[in-house]
């Protein structure tokens, strides 16, 4: 009965070994596993910065009236600005329109919806910004005198493939020289494009 009892206890003894090997050797392959996924290869590294390299070059790049400036599902081209003091007609000896509390920047834009399906545009993807760095929103109410009337591109939908033509107005104070129009990819991203402009 001894001997019965002195074998069980060794092979016991024997699998309770060889149990702690195979745990043991989980753990470590979990932690390696581990520690692979947190440290990036070279490889990782270098997808990681490309990006952000691209995005930089996209930003320190200025263009040009005429460029075409691809800023996420839309292509934009701006074919020309102009300035006034004032938007609107004389109608029987009353102005209907806007003045300028300094002078208003027209500009002549053409927008193609290159996406693959309709988005909302509106003016919001511009602002202006001027050589002391101040930012100037697009003056909507302006731009609804415009001539030809329904020229202001304020907020529409466009259709994929689709290019529009229209105009947005800044009003900005007077004595500004160079200004650069800024062009986002959308509304939440920080991506933009900048066009000079000499005034």
């Amino acid at each position: 009965m001894s001997e019965e009892k002195t074998k069980k206890a060794w092979y016991k003894r024997w699998w309770a070994i060889i149990l702690f090997i195979f745990v043991g050797i989980w753990i470590m392959g979990n932690i390696v596993g581990d520690k692979d996924k947190s440290t990036p290869t070279k490889e990782e590294v270098k997808i990681s910065e490309k990006p952000q390299s691209e995005v930089a070059i996209k930003e320190a790049k200025v263009y040009s009236i005429g460029d075409e400036i691809q800023a996420g599902d839309f292509k934009w081209k701006i074919t020309k600005f102009s300035t006034t003091t004032e938007i609107g007609q004389e109608i029987a000896g009353t102005f209907l329109g806007e003045r300028a509390d300094g002078i208003f920047i027209i500009i002549d834009v053409e927008i193609e919806n290159t996406g693959k399906s309709a988005k909302y545009l509106t003016d919001s993807y511009l602002k202006l910004i001027d050589e002391k760095n101040r930012e100037f929103s697009p003056n909507s109410v302006a731009a609804i005198y415009l001539k030809p009337q329904g020229s202001a591109l304020m907020f529409e939908q466009i259709n994929p493939g689709i290019i529009k033509k229209g105009k947005i107005v800044f009003d900005v104070p007077q004595g500004i020289k160079v200004a650069n129009l800024r062009i986002s990819s959308n509304l939440i991203e920080s991506s933009f494009y900048n066009l000079k402009l000499v005034i």
